[in-house]
């Protein structure tokens, strides 16, 4: 079992140690038989060996069990004890008598106590430990990947002027709004050739980044949306492709990728985009793909929505300007209340945490103090039983009896009361303080993703 502190009772255990304990807690001692003088033969018959009850050490009297559970007797179980103690040797001292009765009815708390001492009481979210200083779990890692369509078709006007020039002022918004620490990339396929198919193979391999995934940096995000323009065919499997390489090492427990792909219709490069999705998203990187269609057609939507759902992502139809930036603002709200859900999931996981801790330790330092009271209450009737059988050698050793058997239920008790008491200030000064991070952190972010 745990070693336990050690924390011996001070105070009034002092009053408590009596006049002719032995030391020796645990050994054997030999009790004689009370009466007149006897033979050497006789003495050794008559000696009854009884190891000596734990009185202070509270280790030791954990690991005490009775030879009857005084909690759950039968009829017969009561009349052997009754003959046991009728059985008893007769001038028992004081402490003669508490072992013994100690070896009868002691109750077994062995198991409650080794689970109260196994109780941790520090609050847990990933590093946080008692002795550093209180962390959150590592905050995670959002990574924005933008697929933009550059075909013929983007060339196109809708409510608010040309679908590329929109998108681009759309795109570069969202980008801007993203909070600090968060990544953005920008991968545009479709933007070379002329939409001949004499120059199809050259506009369905045009596929590049032309802004690498990391912070957002306003003047070289402009600068990359202005070098090219809608002119070829739509290679967005292609696309989708390159943006799991592109990913392939944005993987982890605190990583969350997200890929938007804005596009005005269908594959049209012979490339498979719903595959290309679940593969994108069924990897390791765990990415999710949400399409934006723009001003696409029946046909069109049917194949975007496709590909959102094998990518685990949404699909939206947007036909304005208007549209568009409304729902890029939705989606910069949407990681909003993420956020906000971060904080109440964390919230809860602590709050769940600490009244599991501080249950528990009620519930075993009630079964161990109850168990006790028991034992002592029982300890307590026996001093009648023994004195009516004429067990103790006198007046004063009854009374002696009576004191170890309340030391014994004090010691006990106390030790488990003040490591409750200690366990219980670690648990609430942790769960304070994460209490207080998570707080500051989750209006943090929702500050951040709230403009």
């Amino acid at each position: 079992m745990k070693k336990f502190n050690g924390l011996m009772v001070a105070g009034f255990l002092s009053t408590a140690i009596l006049t002719g304990c032995s030391g020796n807690e645990g050994e054997a001692t030999k009790v004689p038989a009370a009466g007149q003088e006897k033979t050497a033969e006789e003495e050794t018959v008559a000696e009854t060996e009884i190891a000596e009850a734990a009185v202070h050490n509270v280790e030791e009297i954990v690991k005490e069990k009775g030879k009857y559970n005084i909690q759950q007797m039968t009829d017969q179980q009561k009349e052997e004890l009754q003959a046991e103690l009728e059985a008893a040797p007769e001038g028992m001292s004081g402490e003669e008598a508490y072992s013994f009765a100690v070896s009868l009815v002691a109750v077994d708390i062995e198991e409650a106590a080794e689970k109260f001492e196994a109780i941790d009481p520090v609050i847990t979210m990933d590093s946080s430990t008692p002795e550093d200083s209180i962390t959150l779990p590592q905050e995670e890692t959002v990574n924005v990947a933008i697929l933009l369509d550059a075909s013929g078709s983007m060339a196109g006007q809708v409510s608010g002027g040309e679908k590329m020039k929109l998108a681009k002022e759309a795109v570069q918004t969202y980008a801007a709004d993203l909070p600090e620490g968060s990544n953005v990339m920008l991968r545009v396929y479709g933007h070379e050739g002329t939409g001949t198919n004499a120059d199809k193979d050259m506009s369905c391999n045009s596929n590049e980044v032309v802004y690498d995934l990391g912070v957002y940096d306003e003047q070289a995000f402009s600068k990359s949306l202005d070098q090219f323009a809608p002119t070829g065919w739509t290679p967005l499997a292609g696309a989708i492709e390159a943006a799991e390489e592109d990913l392939k090492e944005q993987k982890g427990d605190n990583v969350r990728n997200v890929v938007y792909v804005v596009s005005d219709g269908i594959e049209t490069c012979g490339g498979d985009p719903v595959s290309a999705a679940a593969s994108l998203t069924g990897s390791a990187i765990q990415a999710e793909v949400n399409i934006i269609g723009f001003d696409v057609d029946n046909e069109g939507q049917a194949q975007l929505e496709a590909v959102a759902k094998a990518g685990n992502g949404q699909y939206k139809s947007v036909y304005s300007e208007s549209d568009l930036n409304e729902y890029l603002k939705q989606e910069h709200s949407r990681l909003y209340w993420e956020w906000l859900a971060w904080g109440n999931d964390r919230y809860l996981e602590i709050l769940q945490q600490s009244n599991d801790i501080a249950g528990d330790l009620l519930m075993y330092n009630n079964e161990i103090y109850g168990k006790s009271l028991a034992e002592n209450n029982k300890m307590y009737s026996l001093q009648y039983e023994l004195k009516e059988f004429g067990k103790f050698k006198d007046e004063e050793a009854a009374d002696q009896y009576n004191k170890l058997a309340t030391t014994r239920h004090e010691t006990l008790t106390q030790y488990f009361r003040q490591e409750k008491e200690r366990k219980d200030a670690i648990r609430k000064d942790i769960y304070e303080q994460l209490e207080k991070k998570v707080k500051e952190k989750s209006e943090e972010k929702e500050g951040d993703y709230a403009s």
